[in-house]
């Protein structure tokens, strides 16, 4: 989990730069959130844990640095987690483009034909953002995410 560790110290060290309060307390508890979630999915689904973990700590990340639209979120945070990890050195191009392509499609949550991974992280950050909100509307393709992820989890 050395990867992982070196990526978290990263990402929260940046969060804590957010000047906003709200903002800064949204990205640090929703990030850590989908963390948690991606941890458990990804056990019970047998995917890498520490790439689906390094997923979710960047799958928002320009959205909360660089204050891009959420329309585009998923998009540029993909570009931004490419780059940077590829600084870093420790990911081979394989890792890079995984997590990077899970990334870029986590916003896409009407559609089941990604990766195992892409899917984990959908269903991650979908579970994380219903148990802050347990009222949410849900329907159609959400719902049945939301209630697969949870079977998943119950076997």
């Amino acid at each position: 989990m050395n990867k992982y560790e070196t990526v978290k110290d990263y990402v929260y060290s940046q969060y804590a730069k957010i000047n906003l309060e709200s903002l800064r307390i949204e990205a640090i508890s929703h990030t850590s959130q989908v963390d948690l979630c991606i941890t458990q999915l990804a056990m019970a689904r047998d995917i890498d844990i520490e790439t689906a973990k390094i997923c979710a700590l960047l799958h928002d990340f320009a959205q909360f640095t660089k204050n891009c639209s959420h329309a585009e979120h998923a998009r540029i945070s993909s570009i931004v987690a490419s780059k940077y990890l590829e600084e870093t050195g420790l990911f081979t191009q394989e890792e890079m483009d995984h997590i990077a392509y899970a990334i870029g499609q986590h916003s896409h949550k009407e559609a089941y034909n990604d990766p195992p991974l892409c899917e984990c992280l959908k269903d991650a950050d979908l579970m994380a953002r219903f148990f802050v909100d347990p009222k949410m509307e849900l329907s159609g393709t959400k719902k049945q995410r939301l209630l697969d992820a949870c079977a998943d989890l119950a076997r």
